[in-house]
């Protein structure tokens, strides 16, 4: 590939080295479990197939879609990448990330959220978003309110990649205030999105203080007494009267859901 190739009509790639590309705009997305090494086999299998795409900001080239690709370069010690400038303005970034980002390697309901909430604050309204990202506003205000939710803790834990997006999503129903804390339940127990969603549902049926601690310091156990398959099962002759008790009330919630 020469040092300078057309980009559609819109751009010229050029030779950068790595270390002056930017990633300020990366704080609107979020590291997720192997998209590191997965770019890396891409990058060391077929080479770099297209241009990462970036903007002009005081001198300084910020990349706007290619921050994977950036980071698997770097780490392979690869010294430049191929680059397009496009002549965008603050606004014209975020939708240009937007429209880049659609798809099968679409960005997550909390990253497009992000993206929005950066337009918002850009001073646009959510009806001009809309217009600009061609979508309904509806689907602007649902994400919006989204990240509005969703404790700010926590979305740095999503945005560095410490909780999925999509767990995270799971604990808007809770009060911001035990969201974090939910949180932490869900990193140190090692659950998964799905595991998560049934917990908290559980947690929610419930005002019994005793059956929320119990969900909160014994998950794994929780979880094994609502499995389907053990619905119509009697109660542990092993548990002591207190935990055929919470166990009772495990199943009753879970069949009430």
């Amino acid at each position: 590939m020469t040092e300078e190739t057309k980009i559609g009509t819109r751009a010229t790639a050029r030779s950068v080295p790595g270390t002056e590309l930017g990633t300020a705009l990366a704080r609107v997305r979020c590291l997720r479990s192997g998209q590191l090494e997965r770019m890396k086999q891409s990058l060391l299998g077929h080479g770099q197939l297209t241009p990462l795409v970036v903007v002009e900001r005081q001198g300084v080239l910020e990349i706007v879609d290619g921050f994977k690709r950036r980071a698997a370069a770097a780490a392979m010690g690869w010294p430049t990448l191929l680059v397009g400038v496009r002549p965008v303005d603050e606004t014209g970034q975020w939708v240009t990330m937007l429209a880049l980002n659609r798809g099968p390697q679409s960005m997550t309901v909390l990253e497009e959220a992000l993206v929005l909430r950066e337009m918002v604050r850009g001073g646009h309204t959510q009806l001009e978003i809309a217009g600009l990202v061609g979508r309904h506003k509806s689907w602007v205000s649902r994400r919006i309110g989204l990240v509005e939710r969703l404790h700010p803790e926590l979305l740095e834990w999503v945005r560095t990649g410490l909780l999925a997006p999509g767990t995270a999503r799971r604990l808007l129903v809770l009060p911001a205030g035990n969201q974090v804390e939910w949180a932490a339940l869900v990193s140190q127990a090692g659950l998964g999105t799905e595991e998560t969603e049934v917990l908290v549902g559980l947690w929610q049926k419930t005002s019994d203080a005793e059956v929320r601690r119990f969900l909160l310091s014994r998950p794994r156990e929780a979880l094994a007494q609502v499995r389907p398959e053990s619905a119509c099962a009697p109660a542990d002759p092993r548990l002591t009267p207190r935990g055929r008790g919470l166990q009772r009330s495990l199943r009753i919630l879970q069949a009430v859901g």
